[in-house]
């Protein structure tokens, strides 16, 4: 099955793809500065190009597990992205807790702050997919 993860952030969204086959996530884009609604037609365009049969998305709750702020806006994404592709591809919830702070430190010291700034939010997508592919049975 091929998939689409997700991090959304408040100005700059990455995403990658995977299959369960091969059970490997691969940073793929990063929008910029798009708002909720055509950010939600760009992935849709991705998700078809693709041939995405399901969708991955990071939410960032608190440390205790409890909804932060910013996971209330996810959410609200997650609607609109739901009405933009259709019901028929799935769309599954997994905590993202630090995978950007993660994925940060795994650039250290390889690329400018540019370099980076294009790249983190992708490979913090990546992470979000393959922790969901992890955690599903073989």
């Amino acid at each position: 099955m091929r998939l689409l993860g997700i991090d959304h952030g408040g100005r700059r969204t990455g995403i990658a793809l995977g299959d369960t086959e091969t059970r490997l996530a691969l940073p793929f884009a990063m929008f910029e500065g798009l708002p909720d609604a055509q950010l939600a037609r760009a992935i849709s365009q991705v998700v078809w190009k693709e041939a995405i049969e399901a969708v991955v998305i990071g939410v960032p709750l608190n440390a205790d597990g409890t909804p932060s702020n910013q996971s209330k806006i996810v959410e609200q994404f997650i609607v609109t992205l739901q009405q933009t592709i259709g019901i028929l591809i799935p769309i599954h919830r997994i905590s993202e807790y630090l995978t950007s702070h993660d994925s940060e430190s795994k650039l250290a010291g390889h690329f400018t702050r540019e370099q980076k700034r294009q790249r983190v939010d992708a490979i913090a997508a990546a992470r979000i997919l393959q922790d969901w592919l992890d955690q599903q049975p073989r």
